[in-house]
Parts: structure tokens; sequence; C-alpha cells
């Protein structure tokens, strides 16, 4: 069993934090126009994910009247899209696993003269197509804006200017050689919960040996780099609450999407891992795109501490490996079955916090007592197991003595904690 133990994300020099904020829409000058929209993927050819559409257009100078609600209409092959109006973050939109495409109604406060609306398109690696990725597409199909005075405005054949690509990518503001780009601003204290925001930070490397993930629960969605190596997307997103959600679940068989529904109301990812090789002894910069809005400075390491080990065998368990099956050996002799525990390397077993010969239940970390325990279940385990790294305790171990309850097939369960 293992636990992710947090580490404070600490800084290698006082001032720590750099920002940039990208520019909203056409960041230099444009790519190319169009009076439709074109295909996300073979547009940005896996260089980026990113692909900003813009345009503009005048309301009347009467606007608003009274009891008009205008709605901004967004269809799209997918797979997700930021929305900005007058510069300003008005919503975001994203298919799913099963189906990439979507659509999306947003309410919007238009103001009187130009008004201008900036589309950021992405591709977050949804869609399975097999050999025929390029041919599903992305993007956007449709934009219009309902509820205005004279119904209905289309705006899909409009001019649209095309951008591809971030500008923190095109400075490639990832890369260490980069860190010292004048481009970056220094902050004692970062900004929050701002919405295409650059992030930088020097960092020590976390204590130990242990495997490293980067906690990013505080974050909305966007992507990570340390020292230049990409740790990749994030996206911790809240699964919603389900009653068909199940504590525990066997993931066998053919699967389906209501299968094993774990975690509900918790982030559906929050740890990404990052190799210890990409570390430096000192010096490490991590580096943040933000594209909602986040909390950076609640960003943390964890090491991944294998802090528990647990065992559940019964009499009538295989004690032969079946795939060598010793035909001299007689059925009517068979070896006894053993419980076999294992610390990490560099650990001990420190304590045994349950242990019960005779018919326990449960899962690990949460065994119970049966009606049959021996009573010295504990005691023959810790003779055989504690204060070293590994240990093996026989059913039919002589500590055991007398058959507590005869007739039930005996269960040896363990739970022992490592340090």
């Amino acid at each position: 069993m293992v636990d992710m133990v947090p580490e404070t994300l600490q800084a290698s020099k006082p001032d720590q934090w750099s920002i940039f904020t990208e520019r909203i829409g056409i960041w230099d000058k444009n790519d190319f126009v169009r009076n439709e929209f074109v295909d996300h993927i073979n547009t940005t050819k896996d260089s980026t994910d990113y692909l900003w559409h813009t345009t503009s257009f005048d309301v009347d100078r009467n606007y608003p009247a009274s009891g008009n609600h205008p709605i901004l209409n967004i269809g799209s092959k997918g797979h997700a899209v930021h929305a900005f109006l007058n510069n300003m973050l008005i919503g975001s939109a994203y298919g799913n696993g099963s189906e990439s495409s979507f659509s999306v109604q947003m309410p919007i406060n238009l103001k009187a003269g130009k008004n201008e609306i900036a589309l950021l398109s992405m591709t977050v690696g949804l869609k399975s197509a097999g050999p025929y990725y390029e041919w599903v597409g992305a993007g956007l199909t449709s934009v219009n804006i309902s509820g205005m005075q004279n119904g209905t405005m289309d705006l899909s054949s409009n001019n649209w200017a095309y951008k591809i690509g971030l500008e923190g990518e095109h400075y490639r503001l990832f890369k260490p050689d980069q860190g010292n780009n004048q481009r970056w601003r220094p902050q004692s204290e970062p900004p929050k919960h701002q919405p295409l925001t650059w992030y930088k930070v020097n960092v020590d490397v976390p204590q130990g040996d242990d495997p490293v993930g980067l906690d990013m629960q505080s974050m909305g969605k966007g992507l990570v780099w340390l020292n230049g190596n990409a740790i990749g997307r994030y996206w911790p997103r809240t699964s919603p609450t389900d009653d068909r959600c199940t504590p525990s679940c066997d993931y066998r068989g053919k699967f389906s999407p209501n299968k094993c529904r774990a975690g509900c109301g918790k982030p559906t990812q929050r740890w990404y891992h990052v190799p210890r090789s990409w570390f430096h002894p000192s010096g490490n910069t991590l580096v943040v795109f933000e594209e909602q809005g986040g909390d950076p400075t609640k960003i943390t390491f964890s090491r991944r501490v294998a802090t528990s080990v647990c065992s559940f065998v019964s009499e009538n368990y295989p004690s032969i490996d079946l795939e060598s099956w010793d035909k001299s050996i007689s059925d009517e002799n068979p070896l006894a079955a053993k419980v076999q525990l294992s610390c990490p390397k560099g650990k001990n077993i420190s304590s045994i916090k349950f242990a019960s010969f005779g018919d326990p239940s449960g899962t690990c970390r949460s065994y119970q007592q049966g009606s049959c325990h021996h009573p010295d279940s504990l005691s023959v385990v810790e003779k055989a197991c504690l204060n070293i790294n590994s240990c093996t305790v026989s059913l039919s171990d002589e500590g055991f003595g007398e058959d507590p309850c005869p007739g039930v097939t005996k269960t040896l369960a363990i739970e022992a904690d490592c340090s």
C-alpha cells in the first residue's frame, strides 16, 4: 500500500516566481484569414494543442433592448474550447472520452459598437480513432449569437483570423535556456486564478529516492515542464458525484464506462509522475502554463512512499507454481500455504497493525477478525517478521498450536507497517 507524502515546493531563490501573460487572440501577425472554419488537426499538424480563432462584429448603438439576453452558441468536433469576449474569459467547453464533439451555450453581455470574440480551440488527446485519427477531425464547426434584436447573428462565415499556437510556445518559455528571457516578469507572489498565464519557479529536488509526483489539484488545465522536459498536460477535473460509485471494484472482464466507478467527487487526475533523472542537484526550473486559472502557490511535489504491506492467504491457496506443476507432488500431502511479506529496499517491517489466523475478512487497511481467531496470531507474526525487510509465515506454523475451530478453512491476514 502506498501513500503520496506531500513535500512543500522548496524554492531555490527568495524571489522565486516569474510570470508571463499570454495575449488573447492574435498575438502576432495572423497566419491566415478564412470565411469559414478549418480543421484543427490538419492545420496545427500536431505542432501544438492550440489554435486561435478571432473575429469581430458590430452591435447597434441602441443595444441592449429590454428583455434581450444574447447567448453565444458554439459547435465543435472537439476536443475543447476557451471562449473570450472583449478580452474576458466567458466560459469553456469540452467533449469527453466517448464523444469528442460538443455544443455549448454561453450567456454573454455585449457592448454597443464593436465586439471581439477570440476562441482558443484545443486538442487534448481524447479521441481514439486508430489509424484514422486525422480523418476524424477536430475544431469549431459553428458559431452564432441568439437572442439578438434581429434574431440570430450567424458568425460562422465571418472573417476569421487564425493563429497557430501560443505566444509562450513561440518564445519557448518552457526551455531552461530561456530562463533569463526578458519576457518573464519576477513576482514575489504570483497572481492566482488568472487565465492564460505562464508561471516559472526554481525548486529543490525532493528528498530521498522515492518516486516523485507533481500534485496539480490546485490548478485548472494546462501544461507543465521540469528543466525543459514535458511532464505533460494536466487537467484535475473533479468527477461528478454518482450513486453508482463503488468503494471497491474488479476490472476483470469486458470494460464499460459504468464499470468500476470510484473516486466520485474527487479529481480525476491529481499526481503527475516526474522521473528523478530529470532533476538536477540544484537549480531546477518548473514551468507551468495555466489556461483557465488556478493557485500555483499550492502546487506541491509528493513522494510515492510504500508505507504498509498486506497479505491474505487461505489454506486452500495454491502453494506451487501451476505453470510448472510437479506431478510427483501428491495431492494427499499438499504443501502448506504461506504468507510472504516484503517491504521496499531499505525499509523494514516496523510494526504489525493486524494479524488474525482464523476466518478474518475485509481488505487491506480494513481487515476484521471473524468468529474464529487464534489468540496467538499477533505474537506468531511479530516473532517471524518484526525489524526485518521480508518474512514468511506458514499457516502450519507450530506457534499456532491447537486448531481453534476445527472444520473451518483457515485464513491468515496480516497488515504490517514499513519504515
